[in-house]
């Protein structure tokens, strides 16, 4: 460990002298009570599925016991544990600030709507084939706190990757950059409203430590109509072209991902870096699996696996990719958001609609409103094998649902892989 006690900032040495109380026991839950059981603290795990029924609940009456309480972002600020916590006086923190407060060195903050995922990997491998030391952290999988209590270089630069859940309660993240992808309507269900959602990322740039404040178009337009003060010159130049930039044959060579390219430019420049390093690292890089990526051409008829894409904005950017309309595979678990609208923005780039999951029937009725053909489907084997019917030599059958999988995935990778399985079975039919 190469924080020692006596280096804890106040707020978090003055409350290890009691247990501290940890809510959720998935990834940032783990980290954090690895983190503070180093420190030698005693950790108690609170979690709704816990197997032993003392620790599925949490009230004002056990919250006596504690001054600390580490949260996971599955947690909203109205939860009822984190209102017992503080109604007592605990001090209620996310596993985000807590490592985040032990950090000594540079951090990068990545927040959006969508692509935050794709930057935050491709600007930590850019450092690294840069010769700079850079760990990749936050909503990307791994907790900032993991890399402190496996005594990583606490002086590298953490990359982390922020989404609104983590950023709702933060105080203590503060950027030396901050990049903020995008914005468009997404995760309504728990913030309730569009400007509330804006709220938990702007709340970064009041926090940020550095000057470097680096966003595209939507974000300086959604901050003018909510009245927030976002700066002009942090305002990405969105009208070079992928020859320009030196990226034509990457995966950032088209749109959504070369506005995603363009923040990451824009950050190396103001770091004063080699912009050959960072075209050769463009180059090299390969996204994850399950965003936007060409399957197989088959007959004519090429497939594509966006499952990632889970809301609104990330089904607009992916038809942008392509000249005709698509056969288009959506539907899945609400969000919020307002249904109508969404299909009136797509309707005139889908051929055919086929849809699947709780959103579908309405999804249905909007867009048989348009005209647009649309089935239902009872899973997504048969979506692909509808889609397939309908699509002609040359088609493009995209799979960007705009919705969340977890009507009938366990997450957005298990939708993808079911996807690539339904294609690989059209041989069968």
């Amino acid at each position: 460990m190469s924080v020692r006690i006596s280096e804890l900032p106040d707020w978090l040495k003055t409350r290890l002298d009691a247990p501290v109380a940890i809510f959720g026991r998935a990834s940032s839950g783990q980290a954090a009570n690895n983190l503070l059981e180093s420190f030698g603290c005693e950790c108690h795990v609170f979690d709704q599925g816990h197997e032993d029924e003392a620790w599925r609940s949490f009230g004002a009456e056990k919250a006596q016991q504690y001054k600390l309480v580490v949260c996971s972002p599955g947690f909203s600020a109205d939860h009822p544990w984190l209102v017992a916590a503080r109604s007592v006086g605990c001090e209620v923190v996310p596993e985000l600030d807590l490592g985040a407060s032990l950090w000594r060195g540079p951090i990068v903050v990545i927040t959006g709507t969508n692509g935050k995922t794709t930057l935050t990997e491709f600007i930590t491998s850019a450092f690294s084939s840069a010769g700079i030391e850079a760990y990749a952290c936050g909503n990307i999988g791994r907790p900032i706190s993991s890399l402190v209590a496996d005594d990583c270089n606490l002086e590298a630069i953490a990359v982390c990757e922020v989404s609104s859940f983590q950023a709702e309660i933060t105080k203590r993240l503060h950027a030396d950059s901050l990049l903020w992808t995008n914005f468009d309507e997404d995760h309504l269900d728990r913030h309730k409203s569009l400007e509330s959602y804006f709220k938990c990322k702007y709340t970064l740039t009041q926090l940020q430590r550095g000057d470097v404040f680096l966003f595209d178009e939507s974000v300086k337009e959604f901050g003018e109509r909510f009245n927030y003060a976002i700066p002009d010159e942090g305002l990405i130049d969105s009208s070079l072209d992928a020859l320009e930039l030196g990226v034509a044959g990457t995966v950032f060579e088209t749109l959504p991902e070369r506005n995603t390219y363009l923040i990451a430019r824009a950050l190396w420049l103001r770091m004063g870096l080699d912009e050959g390093e960072l075209i050769e690292a463009a180059n090299n890089f390969k996204k994850s699996p399950h965003r936007m990526e060409l399957i197989v051409n088959q007959d004519g008829i090429s497939y594509w696996d966006d499952s990632k894409s889970t809301n609104f904005h990330a089904v607009y950017g992916a038809l942008k990719r392509f000249e005709n309309p698509v056969v288009w595979i959506g539907g899945g678990k609400n969000k919020g958001g307002d249904l109508p609208r969404f299909v009136a923005r797509v309707a005139s780039s889908i051929s055919s609609a086929h849809l699947i999951g709780e959103t579908s029937a309405e999804l249905a009725a909007a867009f048989e409103e348009h005209g647009v053909p649309v089935r239902v489907y009872e899973d997504l084997e048969e979506a692909v094998a509808g889609a397939n019917a309908m699509a002609e030599s040359g088609s493009n059958i995209l799979l960007s649902p705009g919705f969340a999988s977890l009507d009938m995935f366990e997450g957005y990778s298990q939708r993808g892989e079911a996807f690539r399985r339904a294609i690989s079975h059209l041989s069968d039919l």
